[in-house]
């Protein structure tokens, strides 16, 4: 693999028999004073690291898509990363081990700093020592975020081991295949004892733009008077072919609404094209209707917004244009409909993973989101 900035990248042949963490050391030292990382008068290369990220792989794409995620992350966020490789199709056995380093020169200094990465690869059999032997590879006095591609094994002792000395835990419900059942073993991951961490999801992420487009409909006080005033509340969602639809993130956008606005949930029905869900608000009630058809592209499309005062009904609506580019409709009642076009900015799994490690006191408006999806999911009998 290519090193960022025109680095070096150099990888230690596997530890035999058992992982000595003291010789992984020795070697990530070793490769940090291999020539080509030398500065031109001959000074050894400097690590740098802000976080210690542990990343969880338990396919070989997840492995490819992790190192190419690093590769992008690695300049801003210089990280001691590892990533615990497990593979159930790898013969029965110890982990091993192997260690690479990415240099890159520093500015006009001559100098060259470099971010180091741990692969450790495991059987299924053989998982059960992978939390110990990250814990000894974690640097000392530096934060510890846990990030799982794909769907988190919620129920893995697995997990919970890695997430002990961590504070946080990094997913993506866009993944998940089990959407409802591990959305609601989320919720519940932060009040399981002994483990006290932030959960952030890169969905929750994608859908900033949204979210702040949404709150800019009641930023004045005719806003604010109408959200008292909400009677319906439709989501679109586009499933490609061959594709899914991302449900999270429209159930994402229910549960801010239904939290931000101290809402409680009373009804959720599932249709052949989605979802129908009720809540109780102050004076009346809310109905969400969430509908799925086919598009070209995953993920929201559309969201309306209805509601309904003395003058009559109101309609606030937003969709997605081609091109990261949104329209904003706004109907108020007896007025003629103001159109504008706005942005909505779309990340990469890189940049979306910085800013899931930049958050510094985690996502508690997310946390307090995904309460109300999962109360939401407690009312089905189905589930």
């Amino acid at each position: 693999m290519a090193a960022p900035g025109g680095g070096s990248s150099v990888v230690a042949q596997p530890t035999p028999d058992t992982i000595d963490v003291a010789r992984i050391e020795r070697e990530l030292l070793a490769l940090l004073h291999a020539p080509e990382n030398l500065s031109p008068d001959g000074q050894q290369a400097a690590r740098t690291h802000v976080v210690n990220l542990v990343a969880v792989a338990t396919a070989e794409a997840h492995r490819e898509r992790i190192l190419a995620t690093l590769d992008r992350l690695s300049d801003h966020h210089p990280s001691r990363a590892i990533i615990a490789t497990v593979d159930p199709t790898r013969p029965a056995g110890r982990p091993e081990a192997r260690v690479q380093v990415h240099c890159r020169p520093l500015g006009t200094t001559g100098m060259r700093i470099c971010v180091e990465q741990i692969v450790l690869e495991s059987s299924a059999g053989g998982a059960r020592q992978l939390p110990s032997i990250v814990l000894g590879l974690l640097l000392a006095d530096l934060p510890v975020v846990v990030w799982w591609p794909g769907e988190p094994a919620l129920r893995d002792p697995l997990l919970y081991d890695l997430l002990e000395p961590a504070y946080r835990l990094i997913a993506d419900s866009a993944e998940f295949i089990h959407l409802e059942r591990s959305l609601t073993a989320l919720s519940t991951l932060r009040r399981r004892p002994g483990l006290a961490i932030d959960l952030v999801d890169l969905t929750w992420q994608r859908l900033t733009p949204w979210r702040d487009l949404i709150a800019q409909f009641w930023d004045d006080r005719r806003g604010s008077t109408s959200l008292r005033q909400i009677e319906r509340i439709e989501i679109d969602l586009c499933r490609p072919p061959g594709g899914r639809s991302q449900r999270c993130e429209a159930l994402l956008i229910v549960g801010w609404l239904v939290s931000r606005l101290d809402w409680r949930p009373t009804g959720f029905t599932r249709l052949p094209d989605g979802y129908e869900m009720r809540a109780k608000r102050r004076g009346g009630d809310v109905t969400f209707r969430l509908r799925i058809s086919a598009g070209a592209r995953a993920g929201i499309n559309a969201i309306r917004i209805q509601t309904r005062g003395r003058r009559g009904a109101s309609v606030f609506s937003l969709q997605a244009q081609e091109a990261s580019v949104g329209e904003i409709r706004v109907a108020l009642a007896g007025q003629s409909e103001i159109v504008r076009q706005t942005r909505l900015e779309s990340l990469n799994e890189a940049e979306l993973l910085a800013s899931a490690i930049d958050t510094l006191r985690g996502e508690i408006v997310f946390e307090d989101a995904l309460e109300e999806v999962a109360a939401f999911l407690a009312l089905s009998s189905g589930r």
